[in-house]
């Protein structure tokens, strides 16, 4: 199962998602999921698991907060850090552009229009991701908005869409 934590709470309140044997809990992203106010909802999944389990905990940075969750959370810990040199996959291409803020937008539709195929766009915010799709919309693309804030019909369906090639770029 991956999901969010507030997607994931939802089936777990629904009675459509069962924990009770599962052997894994991966926390990815600890810190952003903090950073956004999910630590409640963390709590509330823990509740579902087994006592015995093993539970993997992934943080680009280190604060006092991730700190306190791995306590919580983790029971003898073992701490694995890499090197911060990034190898790409070799099949995956791999771009950086330079650009100032006030020409970003500008530079990002010019990205758009020089590939071709589905393209996937993250953006921080539940919000951005609508801000950003009715905005692409404006400009004649195909874009539909996922986030958490959708119900699960309307997921599957952007999913589909964009799955079946009626909806190009995918805002997540």
């Amino acid at each position: 199962i991956v999901g969010t934590p507030g997607r994931i709470c939802d089936h777990l309140q629904r009675g459509s998602l069962m924990l009770h044997d599962a052997n894994f809990l991966v926390l990815d992203e600890t810190d952003r999921m903090l950073d956004m106010g999910f630590s409640d909802q963390l709590d509330s999944i823990v509740k579902y698991l087994p006592v015995k389990r093993q539970t993997l905990l992934f943080s680009a940075t280190i604060p006092k907060d991730i700190e306190k969750v791995a306590s919580k959370y983790l029971n003898n810990p073992e701490r694995i850090a890499i090197d911060t040199k990034q190898i790409t996959v070799e099949k995956i291409k791999q771009d950086i552009i330079f650009t100032s803020e006030s020409s970003k937008y500008d530079e990002f539709l010019n990205q758009i229009q020089n590939r071709e195929g589905s393209i996937v766009v993250f953006m921080r915010t539940k919000f951005s991701t609508e801000k950003m799709a009715t905005r692409l919309k404006k400009e004649g693309y195909k874009a539909a908005a996922i986030n958490g804030d959708l119900r699960q019909h309307k997921r599957d369906r952007v999913l589909e869409n964009f799955r079946n090639k009626r909806s190009r770029i995918l805002v997540a």
